[in-house]
């Protein structure tokens, strides 16, 4: 490709190590248009304490939920884990909690899945968002599991300047792209990137543009992603 492709990454955060390794002439800025707030509601950290002292599976979809219940949880307590692929797991797995880990999936829909399969699950406590999505509770409700639910984090907009136009912009979560349009449009070229179906359909209702969505949470294949589409097709 002769002319350099710029890329607008919104998320919180993006592995050196894996932008490195992006082709030459392929240019990423993480400029994150969400900010999150850990929770430090003292009722809420008191549910917490609690929790850790008795048997319990614990869904957990972000690494946002899991340095917040490792800022308040000193010993490992008696929990079966469901979390997301990716980063999720590997910080998981890196604080020696991989044992723990039961079910794992690419998306909600499917971790839902895996959870309902175990006819021993009757009740599962979600660490989020307070802005979570609903795929992955709903599912669990129509199987017949009942969640309760701690809020971990507060996802906040977040206010940026850009200063250059971008060939495709990634999302990793519907509140990314509400706070990003509210700030700025687009023309009809530009390509967004999405992790999973339910930020795609989040880009769909503010643009006609193409969206390219990948095909599992992991940030690896969101890159692979954006790579195929520029110097694979």
């Amino acid at each position: 490709m002769d002319n350099p492709v710029h890329i607008l990454y919104t998320g919180q955060a993006t592995d050196i190590e894996r932008t490195a390794s992006m082709p030459a002439g392929m240019e990423m800025d993480c400029i994150p248009f969400i900010r999150t707030v850990p929770n430090d509601d003292p009722e809420t950290l008191a549910q917490l304490k609690a929790l850790s002292a008795v048997d319990a599976t614990v869904v957990l979809t972000s690494p946002k939920a899991v340095d917040w219940f490792f800022a308040h949880v000193s010993v490992k307590p008696n929990w079966q884990i469901a979390c997301m692929e990716g980063t999720t797991l590997k910080k998981l797995k890196e604080q020696g909690w991989g044992s723990m880990v039961k079910y794992t999936a690419g998306n909600g829909a499917a971790l839902a899945k895996e959870i309902a399969a175990d006819p021993a699950v009757k009740t599962v406590v979600f660490m989020g968002s307070k802005l979570r999505l609903a795929n992955l509770p709903d599912a669990l409700a129509s199987s017949g599991i009942a969640m309760k639910e701690l809020v971990a984090y507060q996802t906040l907009p977040q206010q940026q300047e850009l200063n250059k136009s971008y060939d495709g912009i990634v999302f990793l979560s519907p509140s990314a792209v509400d706070s990003f349009f509210e700030q700025y449009e687009t023309d009809g070229t530009t390509v967004f990137f999405a992790i999973g179906d339910t930020t795609a359909a989040a880009v769909k209702k503010y643009t006609n543009n193409k969206v390219i969505v990948a095909a599992d949470v992991q940030r690896e294949t969101l890159l692979q992603t954006i790579y195929n589409y520029y110097y694979q097709s």
